[in-house]
């Protein structure tokens, strides 16, 4: 069997060709291209037309490179959407998830619905880039017209399968970071919907993982070029798609998807909401066969990103090899920062805040591109530290082994790190979790794999896992002791 999967992440996005022998799944690379905000007027924005401009050119490719492909699946980031009409047509723009609208609006938010109120009935943590923050917003800010009768929204993957099919569903484990899905009862929250007066009717119906959504359309068959084929309702959330592809059933795992985002997580049967959820801003989120993730959002590969953008204006160009062979030769332990920290956050200026915050904090200021990534590592690796020793006492077991997923399993040095602070084995890999997942699901739809047990198998059998074994020694325990000093200090969590 072949398939496409398309994959969307914060900063580009990849589509593979994938083909399964009934052994062993295999896939080629078909199509990447660069996804980044648009800045207009001070607000951000995604290229909606350069999105599907780019998920057209990636179908063409794969449907020239082999014949009889069945079957195409999406997933992408969470939480940013557009407006459907009555006539079928997008009919707003797609504002980025980092757009500063939110912050503008919360004070007048969470006036009307408390935060640990928010958390105890979705289980999702409180950000400013939830999707009811952004409705919420909009309705503060002279938006609520695009709430009137007729309009749908839809999340970037469901208007992207809409694109394709004419279907109007959103997805389980995408909807269900929303901060609008009730899991209790497995929809959307009349709830949060009446506190922020946003009516149910713009709400698509909620489809499990792993169901065929629909057929192309005629018209999206002719702007491809290609056969008619189906669309797949894979795990549209990238990091539960990522997590599918675990290469292991064992019980006791944690897992990192490691991207522009670190979610550090376990799977659960059942879910977990609790008052320790709420104190250290854990996540539940909706997983393959309607599983639960418990996780929390790290930072991650973001910082390093923009430091490479601020030396790439200064017209200094480095690859992610060269910044690892200099991080590597650096003083370990230098200085430490808290990866969320808020200013962190919004794009622009990273080497100048965080040379910001170490002074701030009385350490030496990294000076050389060496030290500043010896520094996000290194607490990069303390922070998935302190988050499983808070997921294990959340879940009251413990967790023995930590898969890394995702393109940051590639970052030799800080899988070492994560393997040193955290004292357990590291396995990375597989690199491209969420389009491996997101063929498995696709293979699974069609009876090809019986069930998320042999999926995992056939990821094992399939993907190349790169094994790190702890040896830091003391020297990381006396690191994690300043690390929550340092959080102590500033009031990091």
């Amino acid at each position: 069997m072949k398939a496409i999967a398309f994959d969307l992440g914060a900063s580009s996005g990849k589509m593979l060709l994938g083909e399964f022998d009934g052994e062993t799944l295999s896939a080629r690379t078909v199509h990447r291209f660069e996804n980044r905000q648009i800045s207009l007027g001070g607000d951000l924005y995604w290229n909606l037309l350069g999105i599907y401009e780019n998920l057209t050119e990636g179908i063409r490719r794969a449907c020239a490179l082999g014949r009889d492909v069945v079957s195409v699946g999406l997933d992408t980031y969470s939480n940013d959407f557009a407006f459907v009409g009555p006539r079928g047509d997008v009919v707003s723009q797609m504002r980025c998830y980092r757009d500063p609208r939110a912050a503008r609006c919360a004070e007048g938010i969470y006036a009307k619905i408390s935060r640990r109120e928010l958390h105890m009935l979705t289980g999702n943590q409180n950000a400013l880039f939830n999707t009811v923050m952004q409705l919420a917003a909009m309705a503060e800010e002279g938006e609520r017209y695009l709430f009137s009768e007729g309009n749908t929204m839809l999340l970037l993957p469901d208007l992207l399968g809409y694109l394709l099919t004419g279907e109007k569903r959103s997805e389980y484990t995408i909807s269900s970071v929303t901060q609008m899905f009730d899991y209790r009862t497995g929809g959307w929250s009349e709830e949060i919907l009446g506190r922020f007066g946003i009516p149910r009717t713009i709400l698509p119906p909620i489809t499990p993982s792993g169901a065929v959504l629909g057929r192309f359309t005629a018209r999206a068959a002719a702007d491809f070029r290609t056969p008619a084929m189906d669309v797949v309702s894979v795990c549209e959330h990238d990091t539960a798609s990522a997590v599918a592809a675990l290469p292991t059933n064992r019980p006791d795992v944690a897992f990192i998807s490691s991207g522009t985002w670190s979610l550090v997580g376990v799977e659960l049967d059942e879910p977990v909401v609790s008052d320790e959820t709420f104190r250290y801003n854990f996540a539940l989120e909706g997983g393959v066969d309607g599983r639960y993730r418990l996780l929390k959002n790290v930072m991650g590969l973001w910082l390093a990103q923009e430091c490479r953008l601020d030396w790439r204006r200064r017209g200094e160009e480095y690859g992610y090899d060269d910044l690892e062979r200099l991080a590597r030769a650096g003083s370990p332990f230098r200085s430490l920062i808290d990866p969320d920290d808020g200013r962190f956050y919004e794009p622009g200026e990273m080497t100048s805040k965080i040379a910001r915050y170490c002074a701030g904090t009385g350490q030496p200021v990294p000076e050389t591109p060496g030290q500043f990534i010896r520094c996000i590592d290194e607490s990069l690796a303390l922070k998935y530290r302190w988050t499983l020793v808070r997921l294990e006492r959340i879940i009251g077991r413990p967790l023995r082994v930590i898969h890394i997923l995702g393109g940051g399993s590639r970052d030799g040095l800080l899988d070492q790190y994560t393997a040193d602070a955290c004292g357990r084995p590291v396995y990375a890999g597989p690199d491209e979790a969420a389009l491996t997942g997101n063929l498995l699901l696709q293979l699974r739809a069609y009876g090809e794999v019986s069930s998320l047990t042999q999926a995992r198998e056939l990821s094992a059998r399939s993907c190349r896992i790169t094994t790190y074994e702890p040896c830091g020694g003391t020297a990381w325990d006396d690191a994690y002791g300043r690390f929550l000093a340092l959080l102590g200090k500033t009031g990091g969590a």
